[in-house]
């Protein structure tokens, strides 16, 4: 994803219980079944919530501090410029941006769209492919571009499926297998790969069924444009964690699209994916930046947040009932204490119970939602009896019960 978001648009297409109960003209479900939670059932550990700043500039402190603080978004991913190098200053704002994530604790993920034009076969930075003669440099340029940057994690290629009229290169199946198998070895951090751009497995499957190459890659990565969220059972099956490096949905201040992108997140995670990168927080495209350099946050931003701020690195996925009600989507995560994530995209209010085993000790929980009128707003506390408590859903919201 470059400056193209336009071209990429056209392939995705505190109230009391009384007062709720005033509020004739609205509706209520009476019929949500109750949601089962076991702590014994575990699935992923979650690596956390973030986003792009490719093409963003440097981020400004508020920004920061709203993205890492306020919201508790803990990854964020950067561009690996081609042109760049250590001397040319062409990597600093990204150097900023990831030095300003690691301050706050997040880690950050490098992705190049292009290999230096010099090692491809059409000598451009749109397009072409790069030449098997030139894999060994490319690895040393990206651990100059990881040791300098300070990456956490390095991307092999954005998007290696698709063309595209901007910064972008090639890569075949087959490909990818040579240089996992080969090159990535020399690569001094954890690598992540292919980050396809309907997440095609593939573009990974042959890396992951040759052992060699398998051992040379850590995390299998994609992006989610027309298809792509599904169990990737592959990976999951080798050992290997799954992220989602990049999506977005338009409007960022529309609640329906809120919880569009808040069902999609929960999607993922029922996916067992450890990972959600929105596309990118920049000022110039308002439908879809998260914050602005003056520190505003959008309802989009809060969205995630319902998730970052409380579902944070080492959580774990715990086994609930997915779907207790129609339009209700819930999951759930276990270690220092317990969060739940239920996501309501009904027009009505839904009275939801939550019933826990095998975690126990819990006699509260707190809970944080997001709404047409609420941005990550404090309602309070739901109490249980014995191992279950329930609280009402608000039509079209996310709400995040936790407890620690």
């Amino acid at each position: 994803m470059q400056l193209a978001t336009d071209w990429k648009r056209s392939t995705c297409n505190i109230v009391s219980f009384l007062v709720i109960l005033a509020m004739t003209a609205l509706s209520i479900n009476a019929n949500a079944g109750s949601c089962i939670i076991d702590g014994d059932i575990r699935y992923q550990s979650i690596d956390g919530f973030g986003c792009s700043s490719a093409w963003c500039g440097q981020f400004s402190s508020a920004k920061n501090y709203a993205l890492y603080n306020t919201l508790g978004f803990s990854l964020l991913r950067v561009r690996i410029d081609p042109w760049g190098s250590s001397s040319n200053g062409r990597w600093d704002a990204e150097k900023n941006n990831a030095s300003a994530a690691h301050s706050y604790g997040a880690e950050v993920l490098g992705t190049p769209w292009t290999p230096p034009p010099w090692y491809k076969d059409n000598n451009d930075y749109i397009g072409g492919s790069l030449l098997s003669s030139y894999y060994s440099n490319y690895a040393n340029w990206l651990n100059g571009a990881a040791s300098y940057i300070d990456l956490d994690y390095v991307s092999i290629q954005n998007e290696p499926d698709i063309d595209v009229t901007y910064e972008s290169c090639d890569w075949t199946p087959t490909q990818l297998l040579s240089f996992c198998q080969n090159n990535a070895g020399s690569i001094n951090i954890p690598v992540l790969m292919p980050e396809s751009y309907q997440f095609n497995d593939s573009y990974s499957d042959p890396t992951l069924n040759n052992a060699a190459a398998r051992n040379n890659i850590d995390i299998i990565g994609g992006h989610i444009y027309g298809s792509g969220l599904y169990t990737h059972t592959n990976a999951l099956n080798y050992g290997k964690k799954v992220w989602m490096t990049e999506h977005f949905r338009d409007g960022a201040n529309d609640i329906n699209n809120c919880v569009a992108i808040a069902k999609e997140i929960s999607d993922c995670m029922n996916a067992s994916m450890s990972a959600y990168f929105w596309w990118w927080a920049n000022d110039d495209d308002s439908d879809v930046n998260l914050v602005t350099n003056g520190g505003t946050i959008n309802k989009n931003a809060y969205t995630i947040g319902q998730f970052a701020k409380w579902v944070v690195p080492g959580k774990q996925r715990i086994s609930c009932t997915y779907q207790p009600t129609s339009g209700v989507y819930v999951t759930a995560y276990r270690n220092y204490g317990v969060v739940i994530v239920a996501v309501n995209t009904t027009d009505n209010y839904v009275w939801q119970t939550f019933s826990i085993k095998n975690l126990g000790g819990f006699t509260s929980m707190q809970v944080h939602r997001t709404a047409a009128s609420l941005n990550m707003e404090y309602m309070g506390t739901s109490t249980f009896s014995g191992d279950t408590f329930g609280m009402y859903l608000w039509p079209k919201s996310i709400s995040t019960a936790h407890q620690f």
